[in-house]
């Protein structure tokens, strides 16, 4: 029988929130390890995006948060801005109503703000290693009373070259605080240097669980014209998505893709590396209330920004890899919504895509656009059959 987030003896407001949010029975991942971070465990966990690896390592801090004392209880280090900010809206949903307070302590925003919002002693603190170490120097912030550590995405963090950052975070709590990992990918220098930090941990692999929420519908439409983009017009002009992210592999290519777009009258915005901080927020906060509809970007960017209500996703290039398209498909179906990832490919593509999504056991349906609809190719094939048995 499946377990229910009331068998965990969480505190009614964690239940309240995560009621209140939709979220009704706990994930795989969540149910693997709930009670073995409740139990004070070094946890090491691995499984892909989509499968609810954050509230997995959340909810039990959340828990273990001592009310009454007003310091630093609960750390967790992520590898963007953009990753800790979604973090933290996360945990904001589950302590809504109470008297916990969180804060955000990231690069790319004003040093003297946040060593303001320090003075508050939040209890929980999600920070960005080269931000946070900057601030551990300053002796701004103290991490003695600090009870867990979770880091979100452990690898993205080793390839920006922090290892030497998370080693100096966390020798400066105590050796009885509780260390989580919880990412998608695990290299064998991640869990090298997991094991040199943790305590006995337990490795709790569910790589096998499918993570794409059932409600996401995967299509893909071969391309015939000259370029993909006519494709995409028609296909934009047909659904009249109600907010759509396209991904294409070349950064370079972003602006080029975004004028085209302009010029034919689209709501439309790009985010490469080039784009600016500044600009970037200006335009994930355009697209996330709604006065953008379309956003193009790269899998640069797939992980870890907070896309808000995308309804569908559009693969102009189809990902380098099965694990990008996971984390291009995860944008979409958010919180137990509908949504639709449509990859426009050539026909000599169309065999790529099938080896992909056998691999990720996703059913894709092939579709194509007739008399203004959008029609699965089935359907036409089964309407031609039936005229011919008419004849």
């Amino acid at each position: 029988m499946s377990k229910l987030f009331k068998d965990y003896n969480f505190k009614d407001f964690i239940l309240k929130n995560l009621e209140k949010n939709g979220i009704e029975q706990p994930s795989e991942i969540q149910s693997e390890t709930f009670i073995l971070t409740l139990k004070g465990k070094d946890v090491i966990g691995k499984a892909r995006t989509g499968t609810g690896k954050t509230l997995a390592y959340l909810l039990p801090m959340i828990e273990k948060i001592d009310l009454s004392k007003k310091e630093l209880q609960m750390l967790i280090l992520a590898p963007s801005r953009e990753l800790s900010l979604q973090i933290k809206r996360e945990a904001e949903r589950i302590i809504e109503g109470t008297e916990i307070h969180m804060e955000a302590i990231v690069e790319g925003m004003k040093l003297e703000r946040q060593l303001e919002k320090l003075k508050k002693k939040p209890h929980i603190i999600v920070a960005t290693p080269g931000r946070l170490v900057h601030i551990m120097s300053l002796k701004k912030i103290k991490l003695h009373n600090v009870k867990i550590i979770a880091l979100d995405e452990v690898d993205q963090i080793l390839e920006q070259g922090l290892q030497d950052k998370i080693f100096a975070v966390v020798k400066s709590t105590l050796k009885d605080r509780q260390l989580l990992s919880f990412s998608a990918t695990m290299s064998d220098e991640a869990r090298k240097i997991l094991n040199q930090l943790m305590n006995d941990p337990v490795f709790v692999n569910l790589d096998h669980i499918k993570p794409i929420p059932s409600k996401i519908k995967h299509e893909y439409i071969v391309s015939k014209g000259p370029k993909k983009t006519e494709t995409l017009v028609e296909l934009l002009n047909v659904i009249k998505p109600k907010k759509s992210l396209i991904f294409i592999n070349k950064n370079q290519n972003v602006d080029r893709f975004v004028r085209e777009l302009k010029s034919l009258g689209f709501s439309v915005g790009g985010i490469q590396t080039r784009t600016k901080n500044q600009e970037r927020q200006h335009l994930l906060t355009s697209f996330n209330k709604g006065k953008l509809k379309i956003l193009v970007t790269t899998d640069l960017f797939t992980r870890g920004m907070d896309f808000q209500e995308v309804s569908h996703i559009f693969n102009m290039d189809l990902p380098l890899n099965k694990i990008d398209y996971l984390h291009r498909a995860g944008r979409t179906g958010r919180m137990n919504k509908e949504g639709v990832v449509m990859s426009i490919v050539r026909d000599r593509e169309k065999f790529i895509l099938y080896k992909m999504m056998k691999y990720l056991n996703i059913e894709v349906t092939p579709m194509h656009i007739m008399h203004g609809k959008l029609i699965p190719v089935k359907a036409i094939i089964q309407k031609k059959r039936k005229r011919r048995n008419k004849l």
